[in-house]
């Protein structure tokens, strides 16, 4: 009996030693799954990170590039633009060193000679003439000058004319009609002080 009370005793103090080894293994188990598991997750976090980086990279990349391309195909245009206005502002400028004073024409108001429909301009313009300013044109000289202008208004279309271009060009067949008109007082320069087309 002695013996088998050994053995039960024996049995029992090992069995409480095999639980405490078991349960150490399955908490060591558990620590490193969460290691590798947190491992792995971390991981694939900054994987996805960096490669949505990299995705983003070329496309700011290509962005860039297109707005710089963009940017050097308008800064041309716009140069070309400034310098048109430019070109243009100083073409519409007459020549007018030998002008001595300003008459005032009343305005005119014409049919333009375009064809799908009908459009109306109404033009304000001052003459630059050579001359003593005390001086007071004739009505003779008035009447001459308007009827001349009016023949070359009425030829023009509004596509002809509404550019800076078009009223340059204007101007100066205006001066060649009011030059023809009348030599006394001499006409030096045409000044458009009001210009509507009704559309």
């Amino acid at each position: 009996m002695s013996e088998t009370a050994n053995e039960t005793v024996v049995a029992g103090s090992d069995a409480p030693a095999e639980k405490k080894k078991g349960g150490k293994k399955i908490i060591l188990i558990a620590i490193v799954l969460v290691l590798l598991l947190g491992g792995g997750g971390a991981g694939f976090y900054f994987w996805r990170i960096s490669g949505a980086q990299a995705a983003e990279e070329p496309e700011k990349k290509a962005g860039e590039k297109k707005a710089s391309t963009k940017k050097a195909d308008e800064e041309p245009e716009e140069k070309e633009t400034k310098s048109s206005k430019k070109s243009g502002v100083q073409s519409s400028i007459p020549e007018d060193e030998d002008v001595k004073h300003v008459i005032e024409l009343p305005p005119f108001i014409v049919n333009l000679a375009d064809t799908e429909q009908a459009r109306y301009l109404r033009m304000t313009v001052s003459l630059g003439v050579a001359g003593e300013e005390g001086e007071k044109p004739d009505q003779l000289f008035m009447t001459r000058v308007r009827n001349a202008m009016l023949a070359v208004l009425s030829e023009k279309s509004s596509d002809q004319i509404l550019t800076i271009e078009g009223k340059t060009k204007l101007r100066k067949e205006l001066l060649q009609a009011a030059k023809a008109a009348s030599e006394e007082p001499e006409v030096k320069a045409i000044y458009i002080t009001d210009f509507i087309i009704q559309l």
